[in-house]
């Protein structure tokens, strides 16, 4: 004997939000397949750079205005606004370990949704790294002087079996 299916109300906040994270990548990585197959790879790169970037910038603009931050403005506001943003907007698609050294935010990436999503398509090797651009945006968003070393550009996991990123950030500690 089965048990009853589950109604949407019987769900948990955090199921929903996983479904819903799911939902959204399925749709970003099917419309990136469709753009490979249309425009080739390099088109379909050319516009997620662009779509992805701006997608980030809105998406952290909403989260911010959410949280009712206007500017960031310590390093302490942007890990605690970084931190936020990777739990609601990636959850369990994405992990990574992070650590700080002063101004420098050291990620290395464990698991990511896209690499996984790539490979699955068998074009890894050639994917520009979406989730770097969504960083961008992040970024942009937050009006912050950063630097990210390295630069987004192919995938990392695909040509060196690891990925990681540098995010150097030109604010001040909180006193």
């Amino acid at each position: 004997m089965t048990d009853a299916p589950r109604t949407p109300e019987e769900l948990t906040a955090t199921e929903r939000e996983e479904l819903l994270r799911r939902s959204w990548m399925a749709t970003d990585g099917l419309w990136y397949y469709q753009t490979a197959t249309k425009s080739g790879i390099d088109g379909a790169n050319e516009a997620n750079i662009q779509v992805v970037r701006e997608f980030g910038r809105q998406e952290m603009v909403r989260l911010m205005r959410g949280l009712g931050i206007e500017k960031v403005e310590t390093l302490e506001q942007y890990r605690r606004l970084f931190q936020a943003a990777v739990d609601l907007y990636l959850g369990s698609l994405f992990a990574a370990e992070e650590s700080f050294e002063d101004r420098t935010q050291h990620l290395k990436v464990s698991t990511c949704f896209a690499y996984k999503g790539v490979k699955r398509a068998g074009i890894e090797k050639d994917y520009h790294c979406g989730p770097g651009e969504r960083l961008t945006g992040w970024l942009q968003a937050m009006d912050l002087p950063a630097e990210i070393d390295p630069g987004v550009g192919l995938c990392q996991m695909a040509h060196t079996g690891s990925c990681g990123y540098r995010l150097t950030v030109d604010l001040p500690r909180e006193s």
